[in-house]
């Protein structure tokens, strides 16, 4: 079960990766910004995402980790709203940073549902 964590981890992170690609943007920042913000959501997962089914809050690290591996979504998400160009660009972005997401709401909604007793 953890490999499917990991690899709804990794569509933002291949999103990313492809808008970097087909972007016709001018603005400098961006390209530079989506390629740290795949790497930084790799890393995070692949440090928490063993770890999902027995979430807690309880380690620094796995939160910093949690936190890491939702960076991607969110610049996704970003992205997609100061976008002005392709609508289809946009659709993609916003549809892989919910998947994206998915694992990182699994894991904060077993914290919170069950705290220490999952295990």
């Amino acid at each position: 079960m953890s490999l499917v964590f990991l690899l709804l981890f990794f569509v933002p992170v291949a999103a990313l990766c492809w808008r970097i690609v087909v972007s016709k943007t001018r603005a400098q920042w961006i390209r530079p910004g989506a390629a740290t913000a795949a790497m930084i959501t790799a890393v995070g997962a692949f440090v928490v995402f063993d770890d999902l089914a027995t979430f807690s809050f309880k380690d620094w690290r796995a939160d910093i980790a949690l936190l890491a591996s939702m960076t991607g979504s969110a610049y996704l998400l970003v992205w997609a709203q100061r976008s002005r160009g392709n609508r289809r660009h946009r659709t993609v972005s916003i549809i892989a940073a919910i998947v994206g997401l998915v694992p990182v709401a699994g894991a904060v909604a077993t914290a919170l549902l069950f705290g220490g007793q999952a295990q």
